[in-house]
């Protein structure tokens, strides 16, 4: 399976690509697990003084400039047996791991 990392913005846009139809193609999840149909738009806000803002086309919190982030594996809840620890985001094992 390709990934979306495997195409630039522009061969992305050349390919008409649609992560919502090209199932075959990993795609970036946001932060309730959805698929992000249009993952590059982050990384061509390059010099763009905007720093973090929500993905136009998912909703996940991303930053200008950078890749786009993928949630997957990620969960807001807190674990209890992480008490002590501010943040401590849960990890969910992935099928097959």
């Amino acid at each position: 399976m390709n990934k979306w990392t495997d195409y630039t913005p522009q061969q992305a846009l050349d390919k008409g690509l649609d992560l919502h139809k090209n199932l075959d193609i990993e795609a970036p999840l946001n932060e309730i697990g959805e698929r992000c149909p249009w993952p590059w738009e982050p990384e061509q806000l390059v010099g763009v003084p905007i720093g973090m803002y929500h993905c136009p086309y998912c909703g996940a919190m991303v930053l200008a400039g950078v890749s786009h982030v993928d949630y997957k594996g990620v969960t807001d809840g807190h674990d209890p047996e992480k008490a002590g620890d501010p943040g401590g985001l849960v990890r969910v094992q992935e099928p097959g791991a």
